[in-house]
């Protein structure tokens, strides 16, 4: 079969030095598949019977990057943004490596194609991608070689909505156990292309047993009954459809951090939990108690601080009644990390997500807070840290150090927001200063609840 495969000019080169060389040169894997599907292709990857050590040197003068993956006789050539494989034809001592070899010991059916002048096939493949199927060639064997092989199949059925073939069913199931000695950064990776795909919802759903593996803490939210008027579902249900509610967005990284604040944006509500005297369940609590939850899985899993610190924002305040008004908008806005606009709008999405799942509700009019936010800058409002006509050196020549230099400038930005004092650098000073008077008193420092206000990030 022949299909017209778009090779930048760049990869091509790639290719005909491996030819002009005498080795055999084959583009493989998702290039094929997505080329078939329709899809944009992202990746190319090549597939020859040049080993690892000639491969480096025939390819001294590129940047040759991830030296692990020598261990799976692969080398990784960056150029001009991508990143190209090139790895030596898989097979067992025992095999003779061809790229028929090599077909057989790729995971997915799907994946196992190649291409030089015409589509190498020997899997059914093909047949798989025009019936929607995901198989596994062999698949108690495939999931043996490599564990991570599971998540890859809930992987591929979440992105591209196919079925999952009842033998590769059975075995990612009385293999999940497996995944537990698969390292957390090839979790994390996986996981995050699951919550991308369209068919999410129905991934995590059905596949729930293999999601518990990787985030024990989420099987006490299975069939956990919410007694609330609010919330007709279980706790999982409600998750699993605030992740759907999540609109697929071109900004991937945008996109995979809020699936995945969505997924564990009420994991702490079992811990508090409780019942009034009406038999009405209520969570009070539940969003810093999710936070520190999530902060724990996060850091297991390796997302990065910057990851962790935007997911943990999101879940922390997820709960949030956002007014149309100026003042409302200000105060919310002024817990997000950074004053980051976007990361606030983020915020937005996980409410409206969270309240469609609900009984009753009424979403936020993202656009219209933008507007508002768009005013309160032309006017010059007090909207961030660095709107204060103070900075942090002006609190220093205070006397104050390390901690509470941020304590106080969020203690006067709330005053300012709340409109208790005007931003005016003498009153703030004179307020910097009694914020000393209030809090450093010897022995007996005042409590926050005595000073009339409490800074918005503690309440």
């Amino acid at each position: 079969m022949k299909i017209e495969l778009k090779v930048p000019k760049y990869i091509k080169k790639i290719q005909e030095k491996l030819l002009e060389n005498g080795y055999e040169c084959y583009f493989v894997g998702g290039c094929i598949r997505d080329t078939l599907l329709g899809l944009k292709v992202n990746d190319y990857d090549i597939s020859t019977n040049c080993d690892t050590i000639t491969l480096k040197k025939l390819f001294s003068k590129y940047n040759i990057v991830n030296n692990n993956g020598e261990k799976h006789n692969t080398i990784t050539l960056h150029i001009k943004g991508d990143n190209v494989e090139i790895t030596t034809f898989k097979h067992n001592d025992e095999e003779t490596p061809t790229i028929e070899v090599d077909l057989k010991h790729r995971d997915l059916t799907i994946n196992a194609l190649a291409y030089s002048n015409e589509i190498i096939d020997i899997t059914g493949g093909i047949d798989d991608i025009n019936n929607k199927i995901i198989r596994a060639n062999d698949p108690e064997l495939r999931i043996k070689e490599d564990p991570l092989r599971i998540l890859r199949v809930l992987r591929f059925a979440s992105k591209l909505g196919f079925e999952i073939e009842k033998k590769t069913n059975d075995a990612i199931l009385k293999y999940k156990d497996l995944l537990k000695n698969v390292s957390a950064e090839r979790i994390k990776h996986e996981l995050e292309e699951i919550l991308e795909g369209k068919d999410v919802y129905k991934i995590l759903e059905k596949y729930y047993d293999i999601i518990f593996v990787i985030i024990p803490e989420l099987k006490c939210s299975y069939k956990f009954n919410q007694n609330n008027p609010y919330h007709e579902n279980t706790l999982y249900e409600h998750i699993i459809n605030v992740c759907r509610n999540i609109k697929i967005n071109n900004n991937l990284e945008e996109f995979a951090l809020l699936r995945m604040a969505a997924l564990l944006h009420d994991i702490g509500k079992p811990n508090c939990f409780s019942i009034d005297v009406n038999g009405v369940g209520h969570f009070y609590g539940h969003p810093e108690e999710s936070a520190i939850i999530a902060t724990n899985i996060l850091k297991r899993l390796k997302f990065s601080n910057s990851e962790i610190s935007k997911i943990v924002y999101l879940i922390k305040f997820h709960d949030s009644i956002i007014n149309l008004t100026k003042k409302s908008i200000i105060k919310n806005f002024s817990h997000t990390p950074n004053q980051n606009e976007e990361l606030f709008y983020m915020l937005l999405e996980l409410i409206n997500a969270d309240k469609l799942d609900h009984t009753k509700y009424e979403l936020i009019d993202i656009e219209k807070v933008k507007n508002i936010i768009n005013e309160i800058k032309e006017e010059k409002q007090c909207l961030k840290l660095s709107d204060l006509k103070v900075n942090g050196y002006d609190i220093i020549k205070l006397g104050y150090k390390g901690k509470k230099i941020g304590e106080v400038l969020d203690y006067l930005l709330d005053l300012v927001i709340d409109d208790k004092i005007k931003n005016e650098r003498d009153s703030l000073m004179a307020m910097a200063l009694n914020y000393r008077t209030l809090n450093d008193k010897k022995d007996n420092p005042v409590k926050i609840s005595e000073i009339d206000f409490v800074p918005l990030h503690k309440r």
